[in-house]
């Protein structure tokens, strides 16, 4: 049902009824630009397109997802010396392939390329005001003087730049020079994946006092502990954006407790699975207006496309269903708490798992099988937003065995669909492309799926007035 009603949104989007029906095995690029690659480079040297391209979200202070982070996992990095400049065009012909537009329109984008690609003509092409290029050293290059005049050329006409400073050793990039190169970045990077013997203490001691203009981003950020490094250390005020898994970890919520909206919320939803009257559903949500009006406002947004707004629970039980309801009354439990930043990143990330583990289903055609994926990836992070452990948290829901199985398990018919979806999350192409295979997919298809379930998040949470400031980035 959702899937119907959310019909509108696929045309808002620029897909076509075309991608549902698209066979795995020969992508159907027709609805998006194809940017040809220049004849210098021969087919036979590099693949047609780089599959799966990681994007993974970058959180502010308030950890609200106001960036992605795009690029190629370093397996595929390793390619024959002098092809550097060829495999970065290869990708961003593939973001361009991605219509990654799309996204930045509610988002930013930090893309990784080699700093030697700077005379890239792709890199004019990419939208300025929304992307950051990631400049990555390479092995045997040498910063140069004529370099630091391609970057001035580039920043004349608006684009922005980071990069790692422990990347950029004697090796390749002189003394007198660093100066130079690290005061043109608008970004520095701090990757917690580094040793700490050689990343931590000097940068965060000397690095942020020596350029105090230039903001940082935390990268691979593991655990809170790692979190508040860059809170709490030396030069931290300078830290601004932080990517990594610690958002999901329940560490991190710590000291939360289930609320009394969530527990109406709770409430509610084991009423609709349990087929309560219309009337004893309405009751709950009398004795919390404010959990009414946020739900009224998520039933009428345009995502719908209701012709008349719904102002009742029993009218929204007759538009929409039960079924239906039940699964926006899960954005409830995310959005109960007040100026939660990461209820509301857990909030973004579920309702990417949900909509793309609904479009594999939808792509088979069978819309129960795709009503009953969504819900698979809606509640596969609520342990972490209740601090309740599996099962407990699901228990009096009554969900279908096979979104148990697959939550609580990692089993079942759905496993492979919820597994596809976290490695996805993860950027990790080994298991992208097993898992894909599994369920008979093509990594393109499933690269689109999943930008088009981003995207679509963007909008869901635009429409139900979730806002992120994005233009502090």
């Amino acid at each position: 049902m959702l899937k119907s009603l959310i019909d509108g949104l696929t045309g808002r989007l620029k897909k076509t009824t075309v991608e549902e029906t698209r066979p795995p095995s020969s992508p159907d690029m027709s609805d998006t630009t194809m940017l040809e690659l220049p004849p210098e480079l021969p087919a036979e040297e590099l693949p047609a397109t780089l599959g799966f391209v990681s994007h993974q979200p970058v959180m502010d202070k308030q950890r609200r997802v106001v960036a992605y982070d795009f690029f190629v996992r370093q397996g595929k990095r390793n390619i024959e010396a002098g092809k550097q400049q060829e495999f970065d065009r290869l990708l961003l012909s593939t973001l361009h392939n991605m219509d990654i537009f799309r996204l930045l329109a509610y988002r930013r984008a930090f893309v990784h390329i080699a700093m030697t690609s700077l005379d890239e003509p792709l890199l004019r092409s990419m939208p300025a005001g929304s992307v950051i290029f990631v400049l990555e050293a390479v092995p045997g290059m040498e910063v140069s003087e004529f370099m630091l005049g391609q970057l001035d050329d580039l920043q004349k006409l608006g684009l922005r730049f980071a990069l790692e400073p422990a990347a950029y050793d004697q090796t390749i990039l002189t003394p007198g020079l660093q100066a130079d190169l690290f005061g043109r970045m608008d970004y520095m990077v701090l990757d917690f994946a580094g040793p700490s013997t050689r990343v931590l203490a000097p940068i965060l001691d000397q690095l942020p006092k020596r350029y105090p203009a230039v903001r940082w981003i935390a990268r691979n950020v593991g655990t809170a502990e790692d979190l508040d490094v860059c809170l709490r250390a030396p030069g931290h005020n300078r830290f601004a954006l932080f990517h990594g898994p610690f958002v999901s970890t329940a560490h991190s919520l710590e000291g939360g407790k289930v609320d009394n909206s969530q527990t109406r919320v709770l409430q509610i939803m084991r009423l609709l699975r349990a087929n309560a009257e219309a009337k004893e559903v309405e009751a709950q949500f009398k004795l919390d207006s404010v959990l009414l009006f946020k739900l009224l406002r998520f039933i009428n947004s345009p995502i719908h496309g209701l012709a008349r707004k719904v102002q009742t629970i029993e009218e929204t039980l007759l538009l929409l269903g039960r079924e239906t309801m039940f699964k926006w009354l899960s954005m409830l439990l995310f959005t109960s708490r007040k100026e939660d930043g990461n209820a509301i990143a857990l909030l973004e990330k579920s309702l990417i798992r949900a909509r793309f583990m609904e479009k594999l289903g939808s792509y088979r055609g069978n819309k129960l099988e795709a009503e009953h994926l969504f819900l698979t990836g809606m509640f596969s992070l609520l342990d972490v937003l209740l601090n309740i452990p599996f099962p407990d948290v699901l228990d009096p829901l009554e969900l279908p065995l096979t979104v148990r199985e697959a939550v609580i398990e990692q089993k079942g018919i759905f496993a492979p669909h919820l597994a596809l979806a976290l490695a996805c999350e993860h950027g990790d192409n080994v298991q992208i492309e097993a898992h894909a295979k599994v369920l008979s997919l093509d990594i393109d298809m499933v690269n689109q799926y999943y930008l088009d379930s981003v995207v679509w998040a963007q909008v869901v949470l635009r429409d139900s007035e979730v806002h992120n400031n994005v233009e502090a980035v």
